[in-house]
């Protein structure tokens, strides 16, 4: 009998959760669309609405505007505000630490500056900060802390290393939980940039996508049927490139994001030209003035690029190619000669009609990111964090 009512109870679970994610990702949606979605009949789908709007996470925001006879459908949508998230961008050069409602929206922010900081101090400074907001806000109100950092995290959230940051194998997670008591998840950046950007330009497409990341080395990520394909790591920034190239923090020689990395780039420009440049942006003025070294520098630098990015092509065979322009934002050069090489190297087939979208992410996308991919796992059923009784 207890074993009976505990299926009963998961089930019931389940279904509610089903119903909020749908809502969160169709927001305004009627009853009828919910239960042709996911199901269930109407009279189960009215016990499941009538609970989620009596415990504050959903409202309903009035009604459907359709021409026909008859009673419209109430619409529904996420109460966003019924919970907070804290949403922490990790980069070499400092801290953003957010507190969003459950759609991302900001309602407060800290910045904290951490360059030459040992891991041990930089942890220390974002535990304490975290720790004062989430006091400040009150801590039932705090669904979860998600992390987005540069660099190598397995499926559960373990961090294993970050080139930019120099950090091997740290367990932020386990710090943050034991300081603040709450659920903490930890996901590369390049993932969560290619769901929120997914998620806003291509939510009902199930098509095969590739998301090239150039921001803090180079990340890659698979969308597929829909959803980021996890099993697919997307470390290309540490595929070998030049067998004798420099050594990469990773510790293996000619890595792809050292091969193309913004250093190389102005340290091939010294070394061709005898002058010093500071910035990709003062390269890329000389490159298109028609200054030789400049283009040596571009051109060298940009193949590497183009080799990571036909072999990714070559694997994957996406439909469309996006590219975060990131740390080459400033530079278009190396990406129209990486674009170049790609179509030398990949099989033409699939370089034909291959589109290739340059975009630049902000920080706020990226934190908005993190709530979007946050909330999807605090809305698992499998989540220690999850909401539904």
């Amino acid at each position: 009998m207890n074993k009976q009512v505990g299926n009963a109870q998961l089930m019931q679970k389940m279904n509610r959760l089903k119903v909020l994610n749908f809502v969160r990702n169709n927001p305004d949606c009627s009853r009828p669309q919910i239960a042709e979605a996911t199901g269930l009949s109407l009279p189960s789908l009215t016990n499941i609405t009538t609970y989620l709007l009596e415990a504050g996470i959903l409202c309903e925001n009035g009604l459907e505007s359709v021409n026909r006879v008859g009673r419209k459908s109430v619409l529904l949508r996420l109460r966003a505000d019924k919970y907070d998230l804290i949403c922490v961008l990790l980069k070499e050069s400092g801290v953003l630490i957010a507190r969003t409602d459950m759609e991302g929206a900001v309602k407060e922010r800290q910045q904290l500056w951490i360059e030459g900081m040992s891991s041990t101090v930089i942890t220390k400074r974002v535990c304490d900060a975290i720790a004062s907001m989430v006091n400040a806000c009150g801590k039932d109100r705090v669904l979860g802390i998600g992390v987005a950092i540069s660099g190598l995290v397995l499926s559960d959230s373990r961090f294993i290393m970050s080139s930019k940051l120099k950090w091997n194998s740290f367990d932020i997670k386990k710090r943050l939980e034991e300081e603040t008591g709450i659920p903490v998840f930890i996901d590369n950046v390049s993932v969560l940039k290619a769901a929120w950007y997914f998620s806003r330009n291509y939510k009902n497409s199930h098509e095969n996508m590739l998301f090239v990341d150039l921001e803090n080395g180079i990340g890659a990520v698979v969308y597929q049927g829909g959803a980021i394909q996890r099993n697919i790591i997307g470390e290309i920034g540490h595929t070998t490139v030049e067998k004798d190239g420099p050594k990469c923090f990773c510790g293996n020689d000619g890595c792809l994001e050292m091969m193309c990395s913004p250093q190389r780039l102005l340290q091939l420009y010294k070394e061709a030209s005898g002058k010093e440049v500071q910035t990709l942006a003062e390269l890329e003025g000389r490159y298109a003035a028609g200054d030789q070294a400049a283009k040596h520098a571009l051109e060298d630098c940009g193949k590497y690029l183009g080799i990571g990015l036909a072999t990714l092509v070559n694997l994957f065979n996406p439909a469309t190619l996006v590219i975060d322009t990131g740390d080459f934002s400033d530079c278009p050069g190396i990406i129209e000669t990486a674009r170049e090489e790609l179509c030398r190297r990949a099989y033409v087939a699939l370089t034909q009609r291959l589109p290739m979208i340059k975009i630049k992410e902000t920080q706020e996308n990226v934190i908005c990111g993190t709530a979007f991919d946050l909330c999807d796992k605090v809305f698992d059923i499998a989540s220690p964090a999850n909401i539904i009784e």
